[in-house]
């Protein structure tokens, strides 16, 4: 079977598939990519800067727990790729963990769920939520733009690279340093179910997979998230765990000629120590869009669950 790649599956159905996803004709497709279709209510309690616990034993200083609340930061702040970040802290000792959406504009599954999240509440430590990671793509119903470049190519970022989607990627790694992340799960969708297909179809035929790249849990990540999700979903539906461990540290920051030809959000634990980056993928194929953001939310829970953010 010849490789099928995303492209190849989207350009052939995007005008039918996206009128079937949204729910409307083709001409209204785009609306629910507005960026302005983000309404979170969210403020700030507190101080939100770290300080150090005092000890008098030479055993470094355990940071308390920022003030539980929320804030609200943009990424590519006075750009039109101007986007939200969403961080809520618990104000209890814990984890802190990182959720992605709207990696690619003609995935609404994802980034419709990273709405969702973004009004979730940690029971420990802090969620940090990006939900629409690429409003331009989104605002067009298209994966992404060559002028912009793909952020799941483009890790692990460059603050000054001519591609925005490049800057993005830096801005997300930042703030996962920041708040040493240790999870970085990122929601996809691809068009074809991966069970359905031979091996090595290509990025076309992901539907129901989640890969863990590299970091401290990619050995036991996926195994543990698909035995929370798959009791719960009927055989069709379950996730399969990709193998991830090819993803390693990656090498130079590509060129804007290779910008298609970078590292995806699965080597962004060789850039921030102590992360494990997720990339789970719903299938698009007879699978209504509601049904996609309802099992995008249970491997989200589930996976906030397993690092005891939730």
């Amino acid at each position: 079977m010849a490789q099928v790649t995303r492209r190849t599956f989207l350009a052939g159905a995007a005008s039918i598939a996206g009128a079937a996803m949204l729910g409307c004709g083709p001409d209204k497709r785009t609306s629910p990519g507005q960026a302005g279709a983000l309404d979170i209510e969210v403020a700030l309690h507190g101080d939100p800067t770290m300080q150090p616990t005092a000890t008098a034993t030479a055993t470094p200083a355990t940071p308390t727990p920022r003030a539980r609340g929320a804030e609200v930061r943009l990424l590519l702040a006075e750009t039109p790729h101007e986007t939200p970040l969403v961080i809520h802290h618990s104000g209890v000792q814990g984890p802190a963990a990182m959720v992605l959406g709207g990696v690619h504009g003609n995935e609404p599954g994802g980034w419709m769920a990273g709405d969702e999240v973004a009004k979730w509440e940690p029971a420990a430590g802090t969620l940090l939520v990006v939900p629409r990671a690429n409003v331009t793509a989104l605002n067009a119903f298209v994966r992404t733009f060559e002028e912009i470049g793909d952020l799941n190519r483009l890790y692990p970022g460059n603050r000054d690279s001519p591609l925005m989607m490049e800057r993005m990627a830096h801005a997300i790694l930042e703030a996962a340093r920041e708040f040493d992340a240790n999870l970085l799960l990122d929601m996809h969708e691809s068009w074809a179910f991966y069970a359905e297909y031979p091996p090595n179809s290509g990025t076309g035929a992901l539907g129901q997979t989640i890969t863990t790249g590299v970091g401290p849990r990619q050995a036991e990540f996926g195994q543990l998230l698909t035995g929370k999700v798959n009791p719960h979903v009927t055989q069709r539906e379950q996730m399969i765990v990709r193998d991830g461990t090819r993803f390693s540290r990656p090498g130079a920051t590509p060129a804007p000629s290779q910008a298609n030809r970078g590292r995806s959000s699965l080597s962004a634990g060789g850039h921030v120590a102590g992360l494990t980056p997720v990339l789970v993928e719903m299938g698009q194929t007879d699978q209504p869009l509601e049904r996609r953001i309802e099992l995008h939310l249970l491997t989200a829970r589930a996976a906030l669950e397993i690092v005891g953010v939730l």
